[in-house]
């Protein structure tokens, strides 16, 4: 198994639900980048977009990145942009396998509704949505080492997939 897997992949896509999961499953420790940056900057991730912006955000990202990147056997759950720098890309590449978690925008757009917690959910329109998903897909595509598909299955049976994709490794 890889010393580090990355889970990434469109927001609603699964990768908190199944990132804890899947831990459990492979008995590693999971860190989600949201969570380790709103830790270290005491603020919620929509508080962080509204005083700093996203580039301020991306940045952090990278530093997230940085900063777990030497915990071993570890599952990390990200962002949905961050495969949008480069540079988050190949830090993920040369520390671990990379997982893609697919999902149909209409399933997407059906699991986060009512989401108050994502902030570009509200700064775009359904149109600018489709449009982000769109353009982030070759982005996903460009890092993922193995990519999984979520749309219409369980948690248990993305987790079980996953499983025994990442022990055949």
């Amino acid at each position: 198994m890889h010393e580090v897997i990355y889970l990434t992949g469109f927001m609603g896509s699964g990768k908190t639900t199944v990132g804890e999961q899947l831990s459990k499953a492979l008995g590693v420790r999971v860190i989600d980048t949201d969570e380790w940056i709103e830790s270290q900057e005491q603020k919620t991730i929509n508080e962080i977009f509204k005083e700093h912006g996203e580039a301020y955000f991306r940045l952090k990202e990278t530093e997230a990145l940085l900063e777990i990147q030497d915990k071993q056997l570890l599952l990390v759950t990200t962002g949905g942009g961050i495969v949008l720098k480069d540079e988050n890309k190949k830090i993920m590449q040369e520390r671990g396998q990379v997982i893609y978690l697919d999902c149909d925008l209409d399933a997407i757009f059906e699991r986060v509704a009512g989401d108050t917690s994502r902030p570009l959910l509200h700064q775009k329109s359904k149109e600018d949505i489709r449009a982000l998903f769109e353009m982030r897909k070759n982005d996903y595509l460009a890092a993922a080492t193995m990519v999984c598909d979520t749309t219409g299955k369980s948690v248990r049976q993305v987790v079980q997939e996953l499983k025994e994709k990442v022990l055949k490794k």
